[in-house]
């Protein structure tokens, strides 16, 4: 058999494990939220949301099993998200706001 068509077979108890860990981190985000943290509430709910995803991605998509390339595109395409989040914000930021744009009295009474 050729070394590409080997494949890793996941145990049921590293599933149980996995899914076990995404319920503490679930419960962990609705308790985080009873609290006022101020401005870090968002950056406490991103945190455990990034440590969710890449469990999902690493275990139920097999990313960690895979071959190297396949991490790679992964990796790209990460970064590419990121360079257009980043561009998103960067233009969101800089536009200028009105608090009251012209034209728009009558549809706001």
């Amino acid at each position: 058999m050729s070394a590409h068509a080997e494949h890793h077979i996941a145990s049921p108890a590293m599933y149980i494990s996995i899914f076990l860990a995404l319920m503490v981190l679930t419960g962990a985000t609705v308790w985080v939220a009873t609290f006022d943290l101020g401005f870090y509430n968002f950056a406490v709910a991103i945190a455990i949301a990034i440590v969710k995803a890449t469990l999902v991605i690493l275990y139920f998509m097999h990313l960690k099993f895979s071959p190297a390339q396949i991490k790679l595109a992964m990796v790209i395409g990460i970064f590419w998200l990121i360079v257009m989040l980043v561009f998103t914000t960067f233009d969101y930021i800089s536009r200028p706001w009105q608090s009251s744009p012209t034209g728009w009295t009558d549809v706001i009474r």
